[in-house]
This record gives structure tokens, sequence and C-alpha cells, in this order.
């Protein structure tokens, strides 16, 4: 099972984009991204892209774009997608698999 799986409606039917690690820079990029936001001075939509731009950089080999998920959402999937990936790079999704240290 994937780490990562976001799922994008695309013109021949719905495809699956799936990573299986997830680095440290990842987790680190992430919180520089939330204290920017913090700070306060972005837009909602400089906000939204910045996300999206974050969630694209997740997936390898530039498979995966800022455009195509922008597209591949519906509006009302945008927030939820975003927060349910958001959860599996802060370790807070529940997983069949075990965790080890």
């Amino acid at each position: 099972m994937a780490k990562l799986e976001i799922t994008l409606h695309e013109k021949d039917g719905d495809v699956t984009y799936k990573q299986n690690h997830i680095t440290g820079q990842k987790y680190l990029d992430f919180w520089e991204l939330q204290e920017k936001i913090e700070k306060g001075n972005l837009t909602s939509v400089e906000i939204i892209t910045s996300r999206i731009e974050f969630i694209a950089g997740l997936f390898p080999n530039d498979k995966l774009t800022p455009e195509q998920v922008l597209q591949g959402l519906d509006p009302w999937e945008l927030k939820e997608t975003i927060q349910r990936l958001d959860d599996v790079i802060l370790g807070n999704e529940e997983s069949d698999e075990k965790k080890e240290l």
C-alpha cells in the first residue's frame, strides 16, 4: 500500500498516483510552507497555489503537475485532499502498516 495516494479525474478516466517514500525533506518543506502561511502575508489564492504545488512535488519524477491536481479534483474535493495528504506527511493517518523506529 502506498503511503501517499491521490486520485484525479482525467479525460480517460480516474487515475491514481502513488508514492511509497516520503522524505524527511518533504516533512521539513511542509513546516516551512506552514510558517509562510501562518505569517499571514499570503492571499487565499497564494495559499491554495502553494499547497497544490507542494502536493504535486510529493510525487516522483514530475509525474504529477500542479495543473493536473487543479484540473483533476472537483472544488469540493480540494480541501479534503490537501488535509488528507497533510495528515499522511505528519504521521496522523491511521495505517495498516506497522511503524518501526
